[in-house]
């Protein structure tokens, strides 16, 4: 046996990712995990009865696909009493860890506290700071009421909705942060979906990405109606005609003249005469509310069938969502999304989940350099994964971009940034990487190579993987339990060329 067998089983393990359960390219969304003509279960609520009847590994593998959409995660420690091995996992309690999680979504922290941690322990990019400081604030903010609403917040900026679309030369960096930070204060006042529909479309921001009457108003009714009528367009914008964007001291702003139009204009199936009423018309019309759950749907329900998206927006519909809060919760904590959806995951649901699990700590440049529009093209950012966020005129597409230049430069940050990434210096803030605590566990041997499986894929490893991971690991002269980094390395480097790792997967109920 030679050092030749670690590259060709990692080789084949990275060509997985193409050809392996749900790897194909994104390019489509109708051949996901729910082929089927009719979605198989409700969005009702993971009950107690549904959890229990899960296997063990699936009741972890549950709980952290909903925390792997918050860009959370559940380590193994948190969940099962590892003191009796993981042969025979036995759980640290018998709740509903789904539930808990819900619940603790109730939970206020003191957010203060974490912003002016970041202002300690980061450093940003000094013109984009707007669209890099928000993924710190996701990172060090604990799970809890405060965190759910910035995440609220980050999903719809990054969605066709809210985008600040920074990447046009009308838009400033600055834009991003109002945006974000005004979605999050509307959340927490508990404001309507049609109210903050409303004060978006009629800000600066806005008008900073659709830049005249008759684009803008168009804009408003296709993306918050799916209304495509193009005769309503001169109509729309007759009532606007008295908006226009202007370039002042170098740079775009809205300007509201005096000559509003005076001629009433029946559009919306209701009739208005001033730019504002237009988008009152809008934020109050009978398809705002199908309309933003079906962008929402298509995200986390990706590869669906047109048909069963449709079923799953109706249900969404009926039980009448008047906050964001109300459709995001209704989507998570699903029946159908916990159990059924097999999709490609955002980068930030694999990243951000492994840091929460492995104990990693970031460096002081990392968030600058993730969200960083220019730069090194060598630097596994968002940007480079076509990922970014806050940037696209029209928000990140609900398929997760997988062409292989996009999906190298994912690769590239979930192993090199992290998993075979280890901090060798505590007392360095510019050394990042998993902390020494992750593998402070009293498992060794086939047991140490489960945890690590545990904690990256919520599941226990093959006998095969067992039986050629622990062959590379005596080849290397690594199978004394003092060298565990060592032995954690090179699990962790198979680990990351698995395509179940950016992958979501559906469970199914244990057979009693």
């Amino acid at each position: 046996m030679t050092n030749t067998r670690i590259p060709l089983i990692l080789i084949l393990m990275f060509l997985l990712v193409a050809c392996g359960s749900g790897g194909g390219s994104g390019s489509g969304d109708s051949n996901g995990s729910a082929g089927s003509s009719q979605v198989e279960e409700s969005l009702e609520r993971l009950s107690d009865e549904d959890f229990n009847a899960l296997t063990e590994e699936d009741k972890l593998g549950v709980s952290n696909k909903v925390m792997g959409a918050l860009f959370k995660g559940v380590a193994p420690d948190e969940f099962f009493d590892l003191g009796v091995g993981v042969a025979a996992l036995a759980l640290q309690t018998d709740e509903n860890y789904v539930a808990k999680i819900e619940n603790d979504l109730s939970k206020a922290v003191n957010e203060t506290r974490y912003r002016d941690l970041i202002k300690q322990k980061y450093e940003f990019d000094e013109k984009q700071e707007p669209i890099q400081y928000q993924l710190a604030l996701l990172y060090e903010v604990p799970l809890s009421k405060n965190y759910f609403e910035l995440w609220m917040a980050y999903q719809l900026t990054n969605t066709i909705l809210f985008s600040p679309a920074v990447e046009l030369d009308t838009v400033a960096y600055e834009d991003a942060q109002r945006i974000f930070e005004r979605l999050v204060t509307m959340i927490r006042k508990s404001d309507t979906i049609r109210e903050i529909v409303y004060a978006h479309m009629i800000s600066q921001e806005n008008w900073r990405r659709f830049r005249s009457p008759e684009d803008n108003t168009r804009e408003m009714m296709e993306i918050f109606l799916k209304r495509f009528n193009d005769a309503e367009v001169p109509l729309a914008a007759q009532a606007c005609k008295n908006w226009s964007l202007e370039e002042q001291d170098d740079e775009y702003r809205l300007i509201i003249g005096n000559e509003k139009n005076t001629e009433p204009v029946q559009i919306l199936e209701t009739t208005v005469v001033e730019c504002t009423e237009f988008y009152r018309a809008v934020a109050d019309h009978a398809d705002l509310i199908p309309t933003v759950a079906s962008k929402l749907v298509d995200i986390f329900f990706y590869g669906y069938l047109p048909e069963d998206k449709a079923a799953i927006v109706n249900d969404i519909v009926e039980d009448d969502p008047a906050t964001f809060n109300d459709i995001f919760q209704n989507i998570l904590f699903s029946k159908e999304f916990l159990l059924n959806v097999e999709r490609p995951k955002q980068f930030e649901e694999v990243f951000f989940s492994l840091t929460d699990r492995l104990d990693w700590y970031a460096n002081k440049s990392f968030f600058k350099n993730l969200n960083r529009v220019t730069g090194s093209s060598n630097f596994p950012s968002l940007n480079n994964m076509k990922q970014a966020a806050m940037i696209y005129k029209l928000g990140r597409q609900a398929s997760v971009p997988l062409d292989t230049l996009s999906f190298a430069f994912y690769h590239k940050a979930v192993r090199e940034k992290l998993l075979v990434d280890r901090k060798g210096n505590p007392d360095n803030d510019n050394d990042g990487g998993w902390q020494d605590s992750f593998i402070n566990v009293s498992l060794v041997q086939d047991e140490f190579i489960d945890y690590l499986f545990l904690t990256v894929l919520s599941r226990n490893a093959s006998e095969q993987e067992l039986d050629e991971l622990n062959a590379i690991i005596v080849d290397r002269g690594f199978n004394r339990d003092d060298r565990k980094m060592q032995q954690t390395i090179i699990v962790l480097d198979y680990l990351s060329r698995l395509s179940e790792l950016y992958h979501t997967r559906p469970f199914e109920k244990e057979v009693q």
